[in-house]
C-alpha cells in the first residue's frame, strides 16, 4: 500500500509538472522570436489592416490621391486599434507605424516624387501582408530577383565591369529597402541585422572597385539570403537567369522592371496627365 500510495503521488507531481510546463511551451518558442502565441482577436484585426491597405495601394497604383489620403486616415484607425499580438514583435510593430508614417508622408509629396510614392505603398502593402500570410507572404517573391542581382554582380565582377557590378548592387539595395519591413515583421531581429550589415559592407566594396573581394562577398550575400528566405543551407541562390519557367515567371519580369513603370509614371506627370504604374512586387498567385 506504501508504495501504490508513493507511486500515485509522483504520478500525480509528473501530471502537475506536464499541465505547468506544455501549455507554456508554444509561448516559449514564440518568445524567443519576440512573440507570443496570437489570439483570435488580433488575426481579425490584422486581416481588416491588411485589405485596408491592399485597398489603398490599388488607389495608389490608380492615382486616385483623395481616395489614398482617406485609407490612410482608416489604416492609422485600424493600427491604433489593433495589437497584432503573436503575430509579430515590438520591432515588427514599430516598423509598421514606421510605413505608415512614410506613407503619409510619401503622399503628401506625391505630386513631385511619384518614385518615393509608389514606393512607399509598396512597402506597407507588403509589411501588411507578412501579418496575416506566415508561409506564403507576397515577399518571399522575390528570393528569384534578389538571387539573380546577386549573381550579376558575381558575373559582372568576374568579368571586370565594376560599373555594371555597382548597378547591380544598387538594384539589390532597392529590393532589400521594400522587403525589409515585411522582413523585420517575419524573421528575427538578429537575422535582419545581419543582411543589414552585408549590404552596407557590400557598398563599400562595390564602391571601391575591388572585385576579387566582390565574388567573395556574394557568397556570404547568398547564404543570408537563403536563411532569410527559409531556403535549405545547401540550397544554392545562384541560379540560371534564364530559369524562370513556373507560373510567376512573368509577374518577376513585371517586377524587374519597375525602374521603367516609375519613369513612364514621371513623364506622365510631366505631360499634366493622370500617372499610373504597374504594382512593384509580384502578384499573389
Amino acid at each position: 500500500m506504501v508504495r501504490v500510495g508513493i507511486t500515485f503521488k509522483m504520478g500525480a507531481a509528473l501530471l502537475l509538472m506536464l499541465c505547468l510546463v506544455f501549455p507554456t511551451a508554444e509561448l516559449s518558442i514564440s518568445s524567443a522570436m519576440g512573440k507570443s502565441v496570437p489570439s483570435d482577436a488580433s488575426a481579425i484585426q490584422a486581416d481588416a489592416f491588411n485589405k485596408q491597405v491592399e485597398q489603398m495601394y490599388r488607389h495608389v497604383q490608380d492615382g486616385h490621391m483623395q481616395a489614398v489620403q482617406e485609407d490612410l486616415r482608416r489604416i492609422s484607425s485600424l493600427f491604433e486599434a489593433s495589437s497584432f499580438e503573436g503575430l509579430t514583435g515590438v520591432e515588427g510593430i514599430h516598423i509598421l507605424a514606421e510605413c505608415i508614417i512614410e506613407m503619409k508622408e510619401a503622399t503628401a509629396r506625391a505630386s513631385a516624387e511619384p518614385q518615393h510614392w509608389m514606393l512607399a505603398a509598396g512597402k506597407l502593402r507588403l509589411a501588411a501582408d507578412s501579418l496575416v500570410h506566415t508561409h506564403d507572404a507576397l515577399w518571399l517573391q522575390y528570393f528569384k530577383l534578389i538571387r539573380e542581382d546577386l549573381q550579376l554582380m558575381d558575373q559582372h565582377a568576374a568579368k571586370g565591369d565594376a560599373r555594371s557590378v555597382k548597378t547591380a548592387y544598387e538594384n539589390l539595395k532597392q529590393r532589400h529597402e521594400l522587403i525589409r519591413p515585411a522582413m523585420v515583421i517575419q524573421r528575427k531581429p538578429e537575422e535582419v541585422n545581419m543582411l543589414d550589415s552585408w549590404l552596407s559592407y557590400a557598398g563599400g566594396v562595390t564602391a571601391s572597385s575591388d572585385l576579387e573581394q566582390v565574388r567573395k562577398i556574394v557568397l556570404q550575400g547568398e547564404e543570408l539570403i537563403n536563411m532569410l528566405f527559409g531556403k535549405k543551407k545547401d540550397e544554392p541562390a545562384l541560379a540560371p537567369l534564364s530559369e524562370a519557367k513556373d507560373p510567376w515567371a512573368w509577374q518577376l519580369v513585371l517586377a524587374a522592371f519597375i525602374v521603367a513603370a516609375l519613369t513612364f509614371v514621371g513623364y506622365r506627370k510631366y505631360r499634366g496627365q493622370q500617372y499610373t504604374s504597374k504594382p512593384i512586387f509580384p502578384r499573389k498567385m
